[in-house]
Formats: structure tokens, C-alpha cells, sequence
């Protein structure tokens, strides 16, 4: 077996494959012989089959086995000669030649690998923890989400809309000549959302504002020549108009021993007791944040290397399909989060080549402080996901295990452990700050 290594841009490489003919006889042997010692074939006994018999049966299976075993073995071996670490799946060219028993045969591959760079210091590096006091005035503000979080939507008769009120509207939408041309009735609505129906109206909380019951209104309305929700509707000049149906408001419950107890909690000092214990673990998750980004600020500064195009690339897209799907996540339309794909993508490139430069570099700091992952710390963050998901350990182990996402589900906790041994080895200065939770 003969190849060539050749750069083919930004840690990617081409390795070119001359396999003798001895190579390529020495994979037809070594498949046959697998085959004839498993396979029946009337009026021979298992593995006396002769080799012509099981070619003129089984050989266009046996060729597509010869040449994955082929190019398995080479390119693997190769791999290993040259100490080489590969982040990419290996794309083959087997440049258009047919594979043939006891001819030559050769190939390409193309892939990528982890960039050479010098690793900065990362110990007793200077970061600065920002510290912060639970007080009075954070209790009071995350017990007023959390009436509000449990407030019931009740009908207004005579009330005004406001904007953090749900009306439930009838909508109909006019062309230049007066035709309804869409139409939505009975629809709830939030004005401070700013979408009525498909549309996006800015100030829809002042348009709103003040009307009750029964009351009407219209909005002209410019469509974008980009409009996604409605193609037909695309580029015209609309009359939005309005009525309301009912104005309901968010009644919040009072706070009192029979909300508390419904929580679970058997008096006020416990639920602030356990408010405030809650508040300092959110400040001090807040405080670890702050000191991540720091050290990844100073990785992303210190460290300078060349990156695959091909791994930022495919990281760039899952980080703006990630920012459309958490927009769906929180009620944008489909095709409005979709639309804002473009937006996204201005950044995308930049915030991929600094996730994937950090993390080539938390990973070249776990291996040389030998950072592992125990399967029991896997366990334990599978069963902190069930909890989040509210499914069993062993349903979601199993999903995990199915989409191939524990390796990932691995690399996370060692990248965390590793930022922990980064923060334990640093001379970490204490800040008190003032705000708002």
C-alpha cells in the first residue's frame, strides 16, 4: 500500500491511495474466505463451497464488501501511522476506477483535522467574580413572577385593553377596493406581542389601548414584499380591520396559606427561606457565567490558529437553526423564525470560528490535566434531564443512546469540568456588585 498526504486548505488534508495488486488479492481472499466458511449451497457441505460457485452467486455483493474492507483498512492504518486526529467524516473518491480482482485500484479522501497550536497559559490567569446579595427587593420581584405566573385569564365587560391584556379579536383584512382578502375571527391576541393575527404592527399596544368590548378600529397596514405567512398578500397596501370581541385581564391569586400551601409550603418564612436559597444558587450560576466568559475571552485573544472551513460551517448553520428553533420555542411563527434565518447568519460565522477555537483549546487543556467523564456522571446528568423533561432516566438514556447524543452529552461535562479546573487554578478576585437579580 502506497499514499500521498497533501494540504488541501485550512486543516484539511487529501490522502491519494496506489493499492498494489497484492493489496487488492489479498481482500477478495480474505472476504471469500469469510463467506465460504458460513454459507450453505446445495450438494456441498458449509465451507467446502468452491470459491467460483459463491463468486457467480454472491459477486456484486462481495465487490461492494471487498472495497469497503479495503478502504477501511488503508485509510485507517493510515491513520494511525501518521498519528493523525481527524474531526470529520472522511469523504471518498475511488476516482471513477472499478475495483477488480488481482488489478491495481486507487482512491482519495479528503478530511479534516484538529488545528496545531500552542496552548497559552491557563493557570492563575486573573478573572473576576462578581458576587452578589439576595435581598428584600429580589425576593419581592420573584415572588410577584411568580403570582403572575399563576394568574387566570378572567372576562372584562367594561374593562379598557391595556397592554399586558389577552383580547380576543375578529379580524378582517381589506384590499384597496374594499375586498376582504383574509380574515381571522376569535383569535386571543397579546398587543404587546406587536402581532395581530400574521401581521407585525409596531405599537399595536397604543392602536389597542383604551378599546373595549364591542368597540372597533382599523390599522392601514403596509405588507412587506417578503411576506412569508401570506405570499398573496405580499407587497399590498391592507386595511386591518378590527373588533373586539372580549377584553380578558390576568387576575393574579392572592398571596396567601392556601396559594403557599398548594406549592407546597407550610408557611411564608419557608417559602422565603427556600426563595432565597434559590435566588443565591441563580446568582451563583450567574457568577460562574461571568467568570466562563472571561476564560473563554481569553482563549479566543491568546490562541492563534488556522480552523477547518468545513467544521465552522456546519457549526455556523446548527447555531442559526438553533436561534430560529428557540424563536418557535417561545410562539414566532414557523415562517417568521425562518425569515429571520439571514439575520442571524451575519453572525453566525464569527461566533463559530470562537466556540470551535475554545473549544479545540478546553479539550487540549482536559487532555494534558486528564479530565475524564465518568459513566456514573453521565448517569447523574441524564437523570437531571429526566427531571427537566419530566420523562424516566432510562427513556431518555435510551433517546440519548438513539441519536447518537451521549458523546455529546460527554463532551459537555468534560468541557465544564475543565472550566471548573481552569476557575479552581485562578487567581479569581471578588467584586460586589449592585442590581436586580
Amino acid at each position: 500500500m502506497g499514499f500521498q498526504i497533501s494540504e488541501i486548505g485550512p486543516c484539511k488534508k487529501r490522502a491519494d491511495f496506489n493499492l498494489s495488486k497484492d493489496d487488492v488479492q489479498e481482500g477478495f481472499d480474505q472476504v471469500y474466505g469469510e463467506i465460504c466458511e458460513t454459507i450453505s449451497f446445495p450438494g456441498f457441505r458449509k465451507g467446502k463451497v468452491p470459491r467460483n460457485l459463491v463468486a457467480k452467486k454472491y459477486g456484486k455483493d462481495i465487490l461492494g464488501e471487498v472495497k469497503e474492507k479495503l478502504i477501511s483498512k488503508t485509510f485507517y492504518a493510515m491513520v494511525e501511522d501518521e498519528k493523525m486526529d481527524i474531526i470529520s467524516q472522511p469523504s471518498f473518491d475511488e476516482k471513477g476506477k472499478a475495483l477488480t480482482e488481482g488489478e491495481e485500484f486507487a482512491y482519495n479522501v479528503s478530511f479534516e483535522i484538529r488545528p496545531d497550536f500552542e496552548l497559552p497559559t491557563y493557570k492563575k490567569i486573573s478573572l473576576t467574580k462578581e458576587l452578589k446579595t439576595v435581598g428584600e427587593e429580589n425576593i419581592e420581584e420573584t415572588k410577584g413572577n411568580l403570582l403572575r405566573s399563576h394568574a387566570s385569564l378572567q372576562d372584562s365587560e367594561d374593562g379598557a385593553i391595556e397592554a399586558e391584556d389577552y383580547p380576543t379579536l375578529n379580524l378582517d383584512v381589506k384590499d384597496e377596493s374594499g375586498e376582504v382578502i383574509h380574515h381571522n375571527h376569535g383569535f386571543m391576541c397579546n398587543p404587546a406581542s406587536n402581532r395581530l393575527d400574521i401581521f407585525s404592527i409596531d405599537d399595536l399596544s397604543k392602536e389597542l389601548k383604551g378599546k373595549k368590548k364591542g368597540d372597533t378600529l382599523e390599522i392601514s397596514h403596509d405588507v412587506p414584499e417578503d411576506f412569508k405567512a401570506n405570499e398573496e398578500l405580499a407587497g399590498k397596501k391592507v386595511t386591518l380591520s378590527v373588533e373586539v370581541e372580549t377584553v380578558r385581564k390576568l387576575q393574579e391569586p392572592e398571596f396567601n396559606e392556601e396559594f403557599l400551601s398548594n406549592l407546597g409550603f407550610n408557611s411564608e418564612e419557608e417559602f422565603s427561606d427556600t426563595l432565597k436559597q434559590m435566588l443565591e444558587n441563580e446568582f451563583e450560576k450567574n457568577a460562574r457565567e461571568g467568570l466562563k466568559k472571561q476564560i473563554y475571552n481569553y482563549l479566543d485573544e491568546k490562541i492563534e490558529t488556522d480552523l477547518p472551513d468545513d467544521t465552522v460551517k456546519r457549526h455556523a448553520e446548527y447555531l442559526v437553526n438553533s436561534k430560529v428553533m428557540e424563536l418557535m420555542r417561545t410562539g414566532i411563527p414557523a415562517t417568521e423564525a425562518e425569515a429571520k434565518k439571514e439575520e442571524f447568519q451575519s453572525d453566525a460565522e464569527s461566533e463559530a470560528r470562537r466556540e470551535i477555537k475554545v473549544g479545540f483549546a478546553l479539550g487540549s487543556i482536559a487532555d494534558k490535566e486528564k479530565v475524564f467523564v465518568t459513566e456514573r456522571e453521565i448517569s447523574q446528568r441524564v437523570v437531571q434531564l429526566a427531571q427537566q423533561r419530566q420523562t424516566s432516566p432510562e427513556k431518555l438514556r435510551e433517546e440519548l443512546e438513539e441519536n447518537h447524543e451521549i458523546s455529546a452529552l460527554r463532551s459537555q461535562i468534560k468541557e465544564e469540568k475543565t472550566i471548573d479546573l481552569i476557575i479552581k487554578k485562578a487567581e479569581v478576585a471578588e467584586t460586589q456588585v449592585e442590581g436586580e437579580g
